[in-house]
């Protein structure tokens, strides 16, 4: 069995950065990360963690920057949430996010999850810039977004949480530039010291930075260091094992971090949504 740890509770932070441990006596290996990653990535027939779940059909939605295929979790008018996969075109890495966007629905927020390699070419992994993510997040707030009534949009641009993994967080730190992304979950991220120092400095939402021991895709020596650019009081969460993918550990602090957001939607302007 495994044993659940929690580091204290930061001062600055709403969260304690919560630890999973490996089983007692038993430190996980590289060769078992390595191993894990591996079957991940290659045999996405073994993803079990949807079985139980009823999942919404894939659908086209137009944007700016063209036709995207995504789906949607949750009631309409409730506070968007958007999930961005990692780089690889594969069944498994589409829909990694499904048990987070599906717990976050039961909650009553709207999750997309789109698909980036059925879009455009500017918005596919490994060609998307942050230019083009930050116009493609606008576009799905104010087209998507039913938190802020229509008649409103024009005095109140509708507010997102952005979610991404490893390329995703990338392109998740690139649209948390925007203001009204209110927050961004980076989980594993895959960027350089040089892109996190450009980047995550100028986030003025929320940030939480979710990392696992033994990925064998981004060490996990790095998270000082990324942590070294956010702001004071950003959510930290770090797990023992399960390699580079968005672990079932992680779904709980997320859904946690996203209903600690939750006010955040709501606008100061006097405006009755």
């Amino acid at each position: 069995s495994s044993t659940f740890t929690s580091a204290p509770r930061r001062p600055t932070s709403p969260f304690a950065a919560s630890t999973v441990m490996a089983p007692a006596g038993r430190p996980a290996s590289l060769s078992r990360s390595v191993l894990t990653f591996v079957l991940l990535t290659l045999l996405p027939a073994l993803s079990v963690a949807d079985e139980a779940v009823e999942l919404p059909p894939w659908h086209s939605v137009s944007t700016a920057l063209g036709q995207v295929q995504l789906r949607e979790f949750g009631p309409h008018d409730g506070p968007l949430v958007v999930c961005i996969h990692g780089m690889m075109d594969n069944d498994f890495i589409r829909d990694e996010w499904n048990p987070v966007a599906s717990r976050l629905s039961e909650d009553g927020f709207h999750v997309l999850v789109p698909d980036f390699h059925s879009g455009p070419e500017e918005l596919r992994p490994g060609k998307a810039s942050g230019e083009s993510m930050r116009a493609l997040i606008t576009d799905l707030a104010l087209h998507l977004d039913g938190f802020v009534p229509a008649r409103y949009r024009s005095v109140a641009s509708p507010k997102v949480f952005v979610l991404g993994k490893s390329w995703g967080a990338k392109m998740a730190a690139e649209a948390a530039l925007l203001p009204q992304v209110i927050a961004a979950a980076l989980v594993v991220p895959a960027f350089s010291e040089a892109e996190a120092s450009a980047l995550l400095p100028g986030i003025t939402g929320e940030v939480a930075l979710l990392m696992v021991k033994d990925d064998p895709v981004v060490p996990f020596s790095r998270a000082e260091g990324l942590r070294s650019f956010l702001k004071e009081g950003h959510t930290f969460v770090e797990v023992a094992s399960g390699g580079h993918r968005v672990v079932p550990e992680f779904v709980e602090p997320l859904v946690a971090f996203a209903e600690h957001l939750r006010d955040r939607f709501s606008h100061d302007d006097g405006l009755e949504l």
